[in-house]
């Protein structure tokens, strides 16, 4: 009888890497991903800002709405802490809320109009360093104008943010050019 070969059988090529092109195609792989990192990290910062502007824009936008639709008095506010949600903080990287009336602390729950969640990768800046914004009845926020300054938290130096500019009108734009954030 005829006995099966154990080794290699003949005419059969077997297939796989060799450990240099493993060794080649790992090397690559590792250039391609420290080259890459950096950019996803600034994609994530980029992202994370144009939300929160994003959010502040609506805020904004929210406030100066209800004010003229209901025509009375509004206040746009960071939220004082977790535990304290019917007072108004100082930080405007939190949440933040929109108030009928013009209150900033012992607030009833029933004049509380909205909520917006606080995102954890920028911090916000308020150049006039007021805790709220309030529009009047036509929708103006006279004496509240100034600039939001968006940056990325724990950001490097010579880290580009934005800038929200808000008019004594109620409306806002954006700064046309990046603003430079450093600490």
């Amino acid at each position: 009888m005829h006995q099966p070969s154990i080794g290699r059988m003949s005419g059969a090529k077997t297939r796989g890497f060799t450990l240099l092109e493993l060794l080649v195609t790992l090397l690559i792989m590792g250039i391609i991903a420290v080259w890459g990192i950096p950019s996803f990290q600034a994609l994530g910062e980029r992202s994370a800002r144009t939300g929160e502007v994003n959010r502040l824009q609506t805020a904004l936008g929210f406030a100066r709405q209800t004010a003229i639709t209901q025509r009375q008095p509004v206040t746009l506010c960071p939220i004082a802490d977790l535990h304290d949600t019917l007072r108004c903080g100082e930080n405007w990287s939190k949440a933040l809320m929109v108030v009928l009336g013009d209150q900033t602390a012992d607030i009833a729950s029933t004049d509380v109009l909205r909520a917006f969640p606080a995102s954890e990768r920028v911090e916000v800046r308020y150049s006039r360093g007021w805790r709220r914004i309030r529009y009047d009845a036509l929708g103006h926020s006279s004496g509240y104008n100034g600039r939001f300054t968006l940056c990325p938290q724990g950001g490097k130096s010579r880290t580009r943010g934005s800038t929200l500019i808000l008019s004594q009108l109620g409306r806002w734009r954006m700064a046309p050019a990046p603003t430079e954030c450093s600490d």
